[in-house]
């Protein structure tokens, strides 16, 4: 009878466990280097991964970053995000895979395909059409009466890094008439004395603690947020409203890609560095 019951007890686990979905999963955690890639983020393929699983709904956090307290108790609330390279000589060829706590493939994507012949150009173009995927499974998170139930004692902990930033924008802006800040000091302030140049108007980063604040030369509040993702010179960009990827060209440059919804492209802006 105890061998039977224990048996009856596995059973209903694993019919349970059959009928998950990426809608009972909180988190999706990014990597900061896929098994193909060579060094962290090649390429910002990783920085774009937590870009786009956000377009569709998600909240990422960067394995390395601190986690919310809820997933540091039960890191099966998340799902770990993991990129397969099935590239071929002539087409790249990407598969996005959405994992749970224990390893097993919750979600695939459809093959996303590139004949670019530049690397990165093919990686970010077959990772995107494999994206295009998600857009069927309009993911919204069912919370667990249980586990909701269990954080509500909880001290009240912000999901991620993007959200923080993106609350911390709104107050910064509707504060600017009471916080009016010198704009010399704000000019002392600039990261290393860097300044660029786009549309004959001049910006400069300063350093906080999610990243960097984005500043048009003259206004005394960031227009946009520079948000670390890896601990290298890739970052999410966030402003009120728009959101993409931000990282540094070899010569210094600064460049913002936007995703336009409308279009389905992405913008691409290049802020100069000035020598």
């Amino acid at each position: 009878m105890k061998k039977l019951s224990v048996l009856f007890a596995i059973l209903f686990t694993a019919i349970t466990y059959g009928q998950k979905t990426v809608n009972d999963y909180k988190y999706v955690i990014i990597p900061e280097k896929y098994e193909f890639s060579k060094e962290k983020n090649q390429y910002q393929l990783n920085a774009l991964t937590k870009f786009l699983l956000e377009k569709y709904g998600f909240t990422t956090v960067m394995k390395s970053a601190e986690k919310p307290a809820e997933l540091q108790s039960n890191n099966c609330l998340a799902l770990e995000a993991d990129v397969q390279n099935n590239s071929g000589l002539f087409v790249t060829k990407m598969v996005l895979q959405l994992k749970d706590c224990y390893g097993n493939v919750v979600y695939a994507s459809d093959e996303g395909r590139s004949r670019e012949k530049d690397y990165k150009a093919a990686y970010h173009e077959a990772l995107r059409d494999a994206f295009t995927s998600l857009e069927d499974l309009n993911y919204s998170y069912n919370e667990d009466p249980i586990v909701a139930e269990t954080t509500k004692k909880e001290p009240k902990v912000i999901a991620s890094t993007t959200t923080q930033v993106s609350n911390a924008e709104e107050e910064e802006v509707e504060a600017v008439e009471e916080n009016e800040m010198d704009v010399e000091d704000a000019t002392i302030a600039t990261t290393e004395g860097k300044f660029y140049t786009n549309d004959n108007a001049v910006y400069f980063l300063k350093e906080n603690e999610a990243g960097y604040g984005f500043y048009q030369k003259g206004m005394a509040e960031p227009f946009a947020m520079l948000i670390d993702s890896d601990g290298s010179d890739n970052f999410i960009y966030n402003s009120l409203t728009k959101q993409g990827m931000a990282y540094f060209a070899d010569n210094g440059d600064l460049i913002i890609e936007i995703f336009d919804r409308q279009t389905s492209k992405t913008v691409k802006t290049t802020y100069k560095l000035q020598h």
